[in-house]
């Protein structure tokens, strides 16, 4: 059966919108700030072989490695899935990302054939383990870092299996929001099976299968035509993580690119092996950065699909820090390692195509979790969040100030909302200024967020990167300014480790001085104008500029 364009094109961008459509459920209907404000969370649908044929433009790293939990899910279940199924996990060694990342698969049905499956994963702000927020900053080991789910059904044949959900909500911190949080996971699901049982009612069957396989060809015909407008050949980048958490040593990604004629292979030989910290990524989480700076480069009208990632081959040594084996620690690798996956490839594509790739952003998601026993209620409260920092300059452009980037699409906590739902105050969140590299281009400026604790104790644990190695410039343009932490205790500020878990008392308070952005080209073709915007909107300091440079006039 032949589809003509304009049916594909129709039916491709419904798919596209039932996916926006389970978002806003689950935005609307969810508990947390998490999810409510930060929108950390992402919505897929797949065809019955458990292939992505639409996306929301949500969160990255969520939305490559969901990949590997429907195909995991489609294969523990493939006989024993009927109308009404729900299947949750969040382990990373199977198709998971890290504990938090809870995922809910729902098998669709359309006059008893399965017809595909919609999915959503949402990061939970707590899911047990040693430290509120389930995002230790020295776990060796996974069982350290919360409750685990295999592939299990959460609903069978429509009905809720009240004691799984039991068994999941006593093991965490804060139980009536984690079972609000999946019940608005279920209800996105449920939106995604009804919206695309409607499209099949309207084109019919047989159109609209052929049509979710022509979507993944396409896909697949417009990444191979990018990849052929690439030189040929292998190119190599090496990049160094800080620490991992328990041993201070360095740890090394390595990284050889090469290009055929209509494929990309990443051989990632060389990174080092898995730690005991918990940087390590499962192979899902390697995927989806690969996927995700392949996209970046290429063309971004492309359809986010799993046909487009068909060119793409990978490979990773098992039992590296980017493809380990259980039961490593995981929790950082999705929020750190993915972010210096994308900085490691984005080094190897400036060689390819200088002219579509930026410098290196803040390599960070400085991700804060904090909890204790709120005072105001008398019950545990946790609290998440990635603090955004300087996105790497552009080839036409400075980087943008304090956003965040790369693997991560989430928004900030309002402070209204913040101060509402924790005892916590928020003393300072600005732009860290003169952050980002100078450059033809700048990069963009860090954050800086200083957090106090109210009337309790609390434990804080942070995962950060780039406080030894600089986010990197291109073309000569100069580094960006590394992230700082400390601790606040009065008037006393003591620096703190990259990685680390502690216990704050009332009134002290953590500052967080995320990295900014390397600049991009030399600093002397910078125009008059752009300096001068610089010096007179304070972001940058007059002594920041060399003095002839700072003089000059537009």
């Amino acid at each position: 059966m032949k589809i003509d364009p304009i049916t594909l094109e129709v039916i491709r961008n419904a798919l596209q919108s039932v996916a926006e459509e389970m978002g806003a459920t689950l935005k609307r209907t969810g508990y947390s700030p998490n999810i409510k404000e930060r929108k950390d969370l992402s919505c897929a649908l797949f065809n019955p072989r458990a292939e992505m044929i639409a996306q929301a433009e949500h969160i990255p790293v969520h939305l490559g490695a969901m990949i590997s939990s429907v195909e995991m899910t489609v294969r523990t279940f493939s006989k024993d899935l009927h109308p009404g199924d729900a299947i949750i996990l969040n382990d990373p060694y199977m198709g998971g990302t890290h504990l938090p990342d809870i995922t809910l698969i729902s098998p669709i049905f359309y006059r008893g054939e399965i017809v595909g499956f919609s999915a959503n994963r949402a990061h939970h702000a707590d899911v047990g383990g040693m430290t509120p927020g389930s995002l230790p900053g020295s776990s060796t080991e996974i069982y350290q870092e919360g409750i685990i789910i295999p592939p299990v059904k959460l609903f069978e044949r429509g009905e809720l299996k009240e004691d799984l959900l039991a068994l999941i909500v006593k093991n965490v911190r804060t139980p009536e929001e984690r079972a609000g949080d999946i019940k608005a996971q279920v209800s996105a699901n449920k939106i995604g099976e009804k919206r695309m049982v409607e499209l099949i009612e309207k084109y019919g069957r047989e159109t609209y299968l052929t049509t979710m396989e022509e979507i993944l060809n396409y896909s697949e015909r417009m990444m191979k035509a990018q990849i052929r407008r690439f030189p040929k050949g292998s190119f190599e980048a090496t990049d160094f993580m800080d620490n991992d958490g328990v041993s201070d040593d360095p740890v090394k990604l390595q990284v050889r690119v090469t290009v055929e004629e209509d494929s990309l292979s990443f051989n990632f030989t060389g990174t080092d092996p898995q730690r005991e910290g918990n940087i390590n990524a499962v192979s899902a989480v390697t995927a989806s950065s690969t996927f995700f700076t392949v996209r970046a480069v290429t063309d971004p009208s492309i359809p986010a699909n799993s046909g487009c990632y068909r060119p793409i081959k990978i490979f990773v040594p098992e039992g590296t820090v980017l493809n380990a084996k259980s039961p490593a620690a995981v929790s950082a690798a999705n929020v750190e390692t993915s972010q210096r996956i994308v900085d490691l490839l984005l080094r190897a594509f400036a060689q390819i195509i200088p002219d579509r790739v930026i410098a290196g952003c803040q390599g960070t998601m400085n991700t804060l979790t904090m909890g204790g026993m709120d005072p105001r209620t008398g019950r545990p409260y946790a609290y998440c969040e990635t603090i955004a920092g300087g996105q790497g300059a552009r080839p036409n452009a400075d980087g943008m100030d304090g956003v965040h980037t790369n693997m991560t699409n989430t928004l900030n906590t309002p402070i209204e909302a913040f101060e509402i739902a924790y005892p916590l105050l928020v003393e300072q969140y600005e732009f860290n200024p003169s952050s980002g590299g100078l450059g033809q281009y700048r990069g963009g400026l860090g954050i800086v967020r200083t957090l106090k604790v109210l009337d309790h104790q609390a434990v804080v644990s942070l995962q950060s990167e780039r406080r030894r190695f600089a986010p990197y410039g291109l073309f000569g343009g100069a580094e960006g300014r590394k992230g700082r932490n400390y601790l606040l205790q009065g008037k006393r500020k003591r620096p703190l480790p990259p990685k680390f878990t502690i216990r704050l008392r009332p009134g002290e308070a953590i500052q967080i001085e995320t990295p900014g952005g390397g600049g991009y080209g030399s600093l002397e073709k910078r125009s008059a104008g752009l300096i001068e915007k610089d010096l007179s909107s304070g972001k940058y300091k007059k002594r920041t500029y060399p003095e002839p440079l700072a003089l000059k006039k537009g």
